[in-house]
């Protein structure tokens, strides 16, 4: 017989990774733990394929120390914080071993994190590209259409090729969206129609050096 639930129990799916991850064991918890490997650039793809199906609000993602100790890879700490922002964002590095400037880094992330939870965990996704190309997003619309998260990442060398325009999805045609961009490559104080972000889109301009990565958070302006 089932157990009667318990509104107050947090239950991470953990045991086998993504292969214990169902319908029928997320009806009895509440976040799956994806995979055991946190490389945040092999993280991309297994989270392309986990959102095939699930929501972003079930599935566990960690920020863990660099360089990773599965795969050895040196990834900067924006970009794993990207990453893992595109899931339910969790902490899983040694914080007595980050610099005051990486903590520094991490509060503000974990900040920016927290004013576009809800559209990320309960929005609307959409794939721009895959973890393939050079370079590639995903995009969460609120379900109101007010406020949308753009996450894009280069996984790999600068020299990589880069999709010339994010022509972005879901938007309202009719509004306008300020845009803020947290990798300095837009203007600040950008606006941009909800029809001419669907149709022109945004420079698909990332910050310079490898593995570079950027959030954009678009919200209807007044």
């Amino acid at each position: 017989m089932r157990r009667p639930p318990r509104p107050a129990l947090r239950i991470e799916a953990c045991s086998g990774g993504g292969g214990r991850v169902d319908l029928a064991s997320l009806a009895r918890t509440d976040q799956a733990w994806t995979s055991d490997d946190t490389d945040a650039v092999e993280r991309l793809a297994i989270q392309h394929g986990f959102s095939q199906l699930y929501p972003a609000q079930v599935m566990g993602a960690w920020v863990t120390d660099s360089p990773n100790p599965h795969t050895c890879r040196a990834v900067p700490l924006r970009f794993r914080f990207h990453s893992a922002m595109a899931g339910a964002l969790s902490i899983g590095g040694d914080l007595t071993r980050w610099s005051a400037a990486e903590l520094a880094e991490a509060a503000a992330d974990v900040a920016r994190y927290k004013a576009v939870r809800s559209t990320v965990l309960t929005g609307h996704q959409f794939r721009l590209g895959s973890p393939s190309d050079g370079a590639h997003a995903v995009q969460y619309v609120a379900r109101d259409g007010g406020e949308s998260v753009v996450f894009q990442w280069r996984a790999g060398p600068v020299d990589r090729a880069q999709a010339p325009r994010l022509r972005l999805r879901g938007l309202d045609p009719q509004a306008a969206y300020r845009v803020d961009d947290d990798g300095g490559t837009l203007p600040t104080g950008t606006v941009r129609s909800g029809a001419g972000l669907a149709a022109h889109g945004l420079p698909a301009r990332l910050p310079p050096g490898d593995h570079a990565s950027r959030m954009l958070a678009l919200r209807r302006a007044e």
